[in-house]
């Protein structure tokens, strides 16, 4: 089975996002799955919050850069309709990250969801097709994310890692 590399380059802080009285700025990134000849073979935006990167929990921080595996989890949070009720257990079917050297680190819930901007994440990471200079938002979350998760779903999600890079400025 083919092997495959995505690859969550941070790029830069945005703007701040208000709703709902609360406010918060998000990071975006570029999110990009290379097959095992290096060629890019899936290429999206990425939007996390801001922050010192932690694996503390319940801080709603980004994640700290290295490398994680991907598994499929039942959750409650947004994603694609195929996969709304799609867990065995009836729940949704989302993609959890871990760190296969820290285990504590499931303890965060760190999942690939639908969402727009730094409100959106809870923590987690989320997908688009583009991004909005003006508002500070991605684009098309649900398209991006139904496709990562069916290229997951093809390709099997335990030939998957993700590597999570820092800030270009902070590399």
């Amino acid at each position: 089975m083919t092997n495959f590399r995505a690859v969550l380059q941070r790029l830069k802080s945005t703007p701040v996002v208000s709703k709902n009285s609360k406010s918060e700025a998000g990071t975006l990134g570029e999110f990009k799955v290379y097959d095992e000849q290096g060629q890019e073979v899936l290429s999206l935006y990425s939007m996390e919050n801001f922050g010192t990167p932690t694996d503390s929990a319940n801080l709603d921080k980004p994640i700290i850069p290295r490398l994680y595996t991907l598994q499929w989890a039942n959750s409650s949070v947004c994603v694609p309709p195929l996969y709304r009720k799609a867990h065995k257990l009836g729940l949704n079917k989302a993609i959890w990250l871990h760190d296969p050297n820290n285990p504590r680190f499931a303890d965060r819930r760190i999942m690939i969801h639908v969402g727009n901007n730094a409100l959106d994440t809870l923590g987690c990471i989320l997908l688009g097709t583009g991004y909005n200079e003006q508002t500070g938002q991605i684009t098309n979350s649900t398209k991006a994310v139904e496709q990562f998760y069916n290229f997951c779903d093809t390709h099997g999600i335990s030939n998957i890692v993700l590597e999570v890079r820092g800030l270009k400025s902070n590399a």
